[in-house]
């Protein structure tokens, strides 16, 4: 790889799916330059709510575990140290870097600039044609040490032991810049740009959601149509691993899917 640059892979464990509306209770990341580790950080974090059971029953992480743990502004400062250490990459990374950034910028603190890379990105240009591209599945088909799945801790070495297999596989003709791969990881992420407005969108439909409220949001379809709907929000959802909400939607008289990511604006209808 060109210039043989400081990767970090990261995860985190949370109390539900959406950012902004459910809260961060696990921090890792895994510095790593080629086949060397360069530092490690892994710590539970009270969420200041109860764990649901049915998120304890992903990732066994109980309110007696976290009970004495540090809340999320106490331990992300050193999370935070080491992500800005190189380019950061997560597997599905649209969902940890919502979870970081809105936890940073709840705690008033800077989230890393620059472009943060997807695993699962490149394991679609690495490895086509699966039927799953789960973090669980690829390091099971590829033979990667992942003790633990579902501890943020071993799903970091599972990414950074899947990037260096992607890694492998795409540079088997020439050597791959950060700017490669970004381009084949997929959508463009970074912490400041992409993490900020979904979490508060995120807020705003719980917020109609509980009490019954609709909400006006500007919607931007799959082929960039841009169109101003009336909605009253249902539940939340993930849809092939993007965070949804279930809406009756009154332009269309029908309940229809909206992905957080493509609201680009959204407030209380009067």
């Amino acid at each position: 790889m060109n210039n043989n640059p400081v990767i970090v892979a990261f995860d985190v464990e949370t109390t539900g799916l959406v950012a902004g509306v459910d809260r961060v209770v696990e921090l890792a990341a895994v510095a790593f330059q080629s086949d060397e580790i360069l530092g490690v950080f892994s710590r539970l974090v009270n969420p200041g709510i109860p764990m649901p059971p049915a998120a304890s029953r992903v990732n066994g992480i109980t309110d007696e575990l976290l009970a004495e743990a540090p809340p999320p502004a106490a331990a992300l400062p050193d999370f935070l140290r080491l992500l800005g250490r190189g380019t950061p990459v997560a597997h599905n990374a649209a969902f940890d870097v919502g979870f970081v950034g809105v936890e940073a910028e709840t705690a008033g603190l800077p989230a890393p600039e620059g472009p943060v890379l997807d695993t699962r990105g490149l394991a679609r240009c690495a490895f086509p044609g699966r039927f799953s591209y789960g973090l669980a599945n690829l390091a099971r088909d590829l033979g990667l040490e992942t003790p633990g799945a579902h501890r943020a801790l071993s799903d970091a070495h599972a990414c950074r032991q899947l990037f260096r297999s992607c890694l492998g596989k795409l540079e088997k003709d020439a050597d791959l810049s950060i700017q490669d791969l970004i381009r084949l990881s997929g959508a463009p992420l970074d912490f400041r740009g992409n993490a900020p407005r979904q979490p508060r969108t995120a807020r705003l439909l719980q917020q109609a959601l509980a009490s019954g409220a609709m909400v006006d949001i500007s919607y931007r379809s799959s082929c960039g149509i841009l169109t101003n709907r009336l909605i009253k929000p249902i539940s939340f959802s993930t849809v092939g691993g993007s965070v949804a909400v279930v809406a009756f939607c009154t332009l269309r008289n029908d309940t229809r899917t909206f992905f957080l990511g493509a609201i680009t604006e959204a407030r209380l209808a009067p």
